[in-house]
């Protein structure tokens, strides 16, 4: 009995140890199975697609099996990316050349880069700034860069570039260092032109300095650079290598020199005749008005008379143009300060030179030699040899005369009025008697009266050939003066 009872406890043993058996190896199996069913869903959806088991279901039993007898069959493996295209090689932008030289843009140009779908244009003002700029992207190879700054000096980038399915590839930026031209010199003004030439411009900071070009006689009229100033704070010229009388052409031009290139502005242009210079000239304000009486320049034709009420140069306009040593204002506004400029003109033909002028300024004032004189009066000029007439502020007669002759009976300067007048009298002197049909007298012995052994009036006649002190004058004018005028009425003689 016992040996039966330890017969059925061995079997019974070695049935459980059986099932136990079988339970392990299936559990491995199943987790074996289940992390190659991981791995099978994993690639799908990378892949993003979806596929369906191949084969009889019963498979599964197979693996089941495999495992069962200990197969190392490793789980199927992720399905891979597919492949990635190749990132496209750009070419590089090569010889950037610039093709325009101005002072406000740069024309760019280089050579095409094959299958380049266009190209970045970067900029750099590298006198103000150190970090680039896109300034565009264009689609050939040329770029117009502005607006720049004048006598700038700019670095500028390009680059090529490619597109692929909507990503942009650049390639490698090329780099071009340049500037601008400076502006074209302005303010170029004379100041002398006798026995040295002067002229000035106006001042330009990004200069280097300053080319001066001239033409004249002793170079047969061609255009040689004369002079280079360098540094940008001296803005005049003295040439003092001048002939009177012969004409000389300058040109002047700011530049700016880097990466061993000098950047030219364009030019101020002017003209000089050497002599023909602002003329001397004596400025009065009498009765309301300013009178100007200059000197002859040798070389001049004519002259122009300029005026401004401010001593700033740049506000002066011109007044008149005359072939005469004078001129006279209209009235102008008592107690004002007004400048003026006479300046000296050649012209012969086509030739036309500006000479210098001087500045002078009269305050207006109403009154002549220290005494008011109203609205009604006779004001004599003997320089310019020209009489104005007045009445209640209008004037009723202009008219050249002639006055004492020059240096032996000079007709007196001063504040004087009428205190006498007739009608077909004779005037008597010590070796002459001359009938007149109107006298005025004015001053002692010295009256305005006509003249009819006279033909011409102006002009210098009264140099050797004046009157005796009086004042001989056009018979129309005298009839108008005489039955306007009246006794009392102030005579200016200056």
């Amino acid at each position: 009995m016992k040996k039966s009872l330890k017969k059925i406890i061995s079997v019974l043993l070695a049935v459980i140890i059986t099932v136990s058996a079988f339970g392990v190896v299936g559990a491995y199996a199943a987790e074996e199975n289940e992390s190659a069913t991981e791995a099978t869903e994993a690639a799908v959806t990378e892949d993003e697609e979806v596929t369906e088991p191949a084969g009889d279901p019963a498979v599964t039993d197979d693996a089941d099996e495999i495992a069962l007898t200990g197969a190392t069959e490793a789980p199927s493996e992720p399905a891979t990316e597919a492949a990635t295209e190749a990132i496209p090689t750009v070419g590089k932008v090569r010889n950037i050349d610039r093709t325009s030289f101005e002072s406000d843009l740069a024309d760019l140009t280089w050579d095409p880069v094959e299958g380049a779908d266009g190209y970045y244009v970067y900029y750099l003002n590298a006198d103000r700034h150190k970090n680039f700029s896109r300034f565009a992207d264009v689609k050939t190879n040329s770029c117009t860069v502005k607006p720049l700054r004048q006598g700038t000096q700019y670095y500028f980038k390009v680059s090529a570039y490619i597109v692929r399915d909507g990503v942009v590839y650049e390639g490698e930026q090329t780099l071009k260092k340049t500037a601008t031209q400076p502006s074209a010199l302005t303010g170029l003004t004379k100041w002398r032109s006798s026995t040295v030439l002067e002229m000035t411009w106006d001042r330009n900071d990004m200069a280097t300095g300053y080319r001066i070009y001239r033409a004249s006689p002793e170079s047969g009229n061609k255009e040689v650079l004369y002079k280079t100033v360098y540094g940008n704070t001296k803005t005049t010229f003295d040439d003092t290598s001048v002939k009177q009388g012969n004409v000389y052409r300058y040109r002047v031009k700011s530049f700016r020199e880097l990466y061993g290139t000098s950047y030219s502005s364009s030019a101020g242009s002017m003209v000089f005749m050497a002599g023909l210079c602002g003329p001397n000239y004596s400025i009065t304000s009498r009765c309301s008005r300013v009178n100007l009486t200059w000197n002859k320049n040798p070389y001049a034709t004519h002259y122009e008379v300029y005026y401004s009420t401010s001593p700033d140069n740049s506000t002066f306009v011109k007044l008149f143009t005359t072939p005469r040593l004078y001129y006279n204002t209209t009235k102008l506004t008592v107690g004002k300060t007004y400048y003026f400029r006479v300046k000296a003109i050649y012209q012969n033909g086509s030739t036309f030179i500006e000479g210098t002028s001087n500045k002078k300024s009269a305050k207006i004032t109403d009154t002549a030699f220290g005494e008011y004189v109203g609205d009604t009066y006779i004001e004599v000029c003997i320089a310019q040899q020209h009489m104005w007439v007045y009445k209640n502020g209008k004037q009723i007669a202009s008219t050249n005369v002639v006055t004492g002759n020059y240096g032996d009976c000079d007709t007196p300067t001063g504040y004087y009025e009428i205190y006498s007048k007739d009608t077909d009298t004779y005037l008597v002197g010590e070796d002459y008697v001359s009938y007149v049909d109107y006298w005025m007298a004015f001053y002692g012995g010295y009256g305005i009266h006509d003249s009819s052994w006279r033909s011409e009036y102006g002009g210098s006649i009264y140099k050797g050939d004046g009157s005796h002190g009086c004042v001989n004058t056009p018979l129309s004018a005298m009839a108008t003066i005489y039955n306007n005028i009246p006794y009392d009425t102030p005579v200016i003689v200056y």
